[in-house]
C-alpha cells in the first residue's frame, strides 16, 4: 500500500510542476483602456522573470497578440471655420487616442485619418506558462483579469496520499476550481490570421450573452474547413466564430451556400 501512495505521489507531483512549466494561449481582460501599456508591461516583466532564476532554462518566452481593425476618421473643424484643424502625426495620434498606430492622411476635400485601433477594446491575449501568468497578475491584481475555467483541482500532498486512499477503498472525491482557461494553439493561430489577413470581422461579444444557431462547417472559399455557428442579425444569416468561451466574431463573406450543417 505504502509503495503504491508513494508512487502515486510521485506521478502527480511530477505532473503537477511540469503543467506549471508548459506555454499556452491565454487571454485577459484589461481594465481602464489600457491594453498597449499592458503590452509592454508583459514584455519587461518576461525579461525580469526569466533573468531573476524563476525559469528552469533562465529565459521567459512570451509571446502577446492585440487584435487590431482600421479606422477612418475626420479631423475636427475649427471653431466658425470651413478648414480642419492641422495636425502633425504626433498631434493627431494624441487627439485621437495615444499610440494608435496612424496609417495614412487622405483626400482633398476633407482631411480623414486611418488609424488602427483594438477590435476589442480590453482583451489581450499572451502566450506563457502559467506559473508566468500567476506572477504577472500577482504583480497586477487591479489591472487586469485572466478568463477562467473550472477544472479539478490541484492536490496538496496530504491530499494526493488522501485521494489514492479513497481510489483503492474505490471512492473518490471530486473538486473543482477556476483556473486560467486556455486557447488551443490552432484555434489561436486562426484568429491570428483572420485579424492579420484582409478580412472583414467584427466582434460580436462574448458567447454566454449570445444565442447561437446551427453549427456548421465552411466547405468552400479561403475560410474552408472553419467550425463556426449561424446567427440571425438584423435579419441577415452571419458565420459566427467562437474564441472559447472568451469572445465571438462575424465574419463577412460567407453565405450560407458555402456552409454544410454538423449534425450532433
Amino acid at each position: 500500500m505504502r509503495g503504491v501512495k508513494g508512487l502515486f505521489l510521485n506521478i502527480m507531483a511530477i505532473y503537477n510542476a511540469n503543467k506549471q512549466q508548459i506555454a499556452n494561449w491565454y487571454a485577459l481582460k484589461v481594465f481602464n483602456n489600457r491594453l498597449l501599456q499592458m503590452q509592454e508591461t508583459i514584455q519587461k516583466e518576461a525579461e525580469d522573470y526569466g533573468n531573476s532564476g524563476n525559469n528552469e532554462n533562465n529565459s521567459c518566452n512570451v509571446e502577446t497578440y492585440i487584435a487590431m481593425t482600421e479606422v477612418d476618421r475626420a479631423l475636427p473643424q475649427k471653431p466658425g471655420k470651413n478648414t480642419l484643424v492641422s495636425y502633425s502625426g504626433e498631434q493627431m495620434a494624441k487627439n485621437l487616442t495615444s499610440k494608435r498606430d496612424i496609417i495614412r492622411i487622405a483626400n482633398k476635400k476633407q482631411t480623414v485619418v486611418t488609424y488602427k485601433k483594438p477590435l476589442v477594446p480590453s482583451l489581450l491575449f499572451i502566450r506563457c506558462t502559467e506559473s508566468f501568468l500567476k506572477t504577472l497578475k500577482h504583480n497586477h491584481l487591479s489591472e487586469f483579469s485572466y478568463y477562467t475555467r473550472y477544472a479539478d483541482k490541484e492536490l496538496t500532498e496530504t491530499e494526493i496520499t488522501e485521494e489514492a486512499e479513497n481510489t483503492n477503498n474505490n471512492t473518490k472525491k471530486t473538486e473543482l476550481q477556476k483556473v486560467p482557461a486556455i486557447i488551443p494553439d490552432d484555434q489561436m493561430q486562426a484568429f491570428i490570421w483572420l485579424t492579420t489577413e484582409d478580412h472583414e470581422i467584427s466582434y460580436l461579444g462574448e458567447p454566454k450573452d449570445i444565442k447561437l444557431g446551427d453549427r456548421v462547417r465552411v466547405t468552400e472559399g479561403p475560410f474552408k474547413g472553419f467550425i463556426g455557428n449561424i446567427k440571425r442579425i438584423k435579419k441577415d444569416r452571419k458565420f459566427v466564430i467562437t474564441i472559447g468561451t472568451i469572445a465571438a466574431f462575424t465574419i463577412e463573406g460567407i453565405t450560407h451556400k458555402m456552409v454544410e450543417k454538423i449534425e450532433t
